[in-house]
């Protein structure tokens, strides 16, 4: 199967104390844009990425190659681009937060 730019969320659990930007350990999204050529290699390529920094993926969700006519923010456009400029790029973007109940 050829090889394309896939786009999803995926939900993060921080195992560091620190976490991203010294916040406390809590399970956080963001948006991660790699070359892929299935679901199961992007959720793959995820998980290698994420513990890598020592953190744990907890789900993917909406994994799909980026659809040639989508339109999206300037940060996911901008991590697009640099995706496109680097067959091994995994860009991830901005980490959200939720409270733990």
């Amino acid at each position: 199967m050829q090889r394309v730019i896939w786009i999803g969320t995926v939900e993060i659990s921080f195992t560091d104390s620190q976490g991203p930007s010294g916040a406390k350990p809590k399970p956080a999204f963001t948006v991660v844009t790699t070359w892929a050529s299935s679901s199961d290699e992007y959720a793959q390529k995820c998980r290698r990425m994420l513990e890598g920094y020592g953190w744990n993926l907890l789900g993917v969700e909406k994994a799909e190659p980026v659809p040639e006519d989508a339109e999206y923010s300037e940060e996911v456009e901008d991590m697009l681009e640099r995706t496109r400029n680097n067959p091994n790029a995994i860009i991830y973007g901005t980490f959200h937060t939720y409270p733990v109940m």
